[in-house]
């Protein structure tokens, strides 16, 4: 029996053993994760440091090789203020100088010279002929003209005149009549306004105008009627 008893008893002690190194094994594994934990932080800033400290010398580097790799790494950090340096500088917008001469043009149109001189014609009017006092050698009436009247009048320096007539040619000859005689004499015309049945033109010079308007008759000969403006010398 008391065999027996050790026996039993040595079995429970070698139970009790075997957990509890059990225990201890399981308590060791932890153990060895957070003591491994501090050597691989450690670890780390040695890594860190190494990419950052630039100018620390490592086993086998030379002085000079810190210099050179230090002075590279100024020099790439200064090529990106060369290359703006590099950029073209934009040029300034180019001013033109202010006009100091004044431009010039076309002349002012002068006033013709007046195409009578002298005195002034007591105004007047006649019937068939012309007037006296009439500037014939200015105005002419066309030739084959016959005279239904005439007549002058004064206003300041301006020598009004009016006529009428008929004559056997057509309307537009009786125009080219009078436009011949007056361009002669530096006038230049232009189509004035007519009544029905009528045509007109308006001849200038200056300030010198004649109207002439001619329609045609009952018998197919031509009637003119005139009204000029000429400016004189006289005061």
């Amino acid at each position: 029996m008391m065999a027996r008893r050790l026996v039993i008893a040595g079995l429970c002690l070698a139970v009790l053993i075997a957990a509890v190194a059990i225990v201890l094994d399981q308590m060791a594994k932890p153990g060895s994760t957070s003591a491994q934990s501090p050597s691989s932080s450690s670890s780390s800033p040695g890594v860190g440091g190494s990419s950052t400290g630039a100018g620390t010398p490592t086993p086998g580097s030379t002085a000079s090789d810190v210099a050179n790799s230090g002075t590279e790494g100024s020099g790439s950090g200064s090529g990106g203020t060369e290359g703006n340096a590099g950029a073209p500088t934009p040029k300034p917008l180019e001013v033109l100088p202010p006009v100091t001469a004044t431009p010039t043009g076309l002349p002012e149109p002068t006033t013709p010279e007046p195409l009578i001189t002298g005195a002034l014609p007591a105004p007047g009017s006649a019937d068939g002929v012309l007037v006296d006092g009439w500037p014939d050698g200015v105005l002419s009436l066309p030739s084959g003209t016959t005279i239904g009247s005439t007549s002058v009048s004064t206003s300041g320096n301006i020598l009004q005149l009016t006529a009428d007539g008929i004559i056997a040619k057509p309307r537009a000859e009786v125009l080219d009549s009078f436009r011949q005689s007056l361009v002669s004499h530096g006038f230049w015309s232009e189509e004035a306004p007519a009544t029905d049945g009528a045509v007109a033109a308006r001849f200038v010079r200056g300030t010198d105008t004649v109207t002439v308007s001619v329609s045609t008759t009952g018998t197919g000969s031509s009637r003119f009627q005139l009204l000029g403006s000429l400016h004189t010398t006289a005061e």
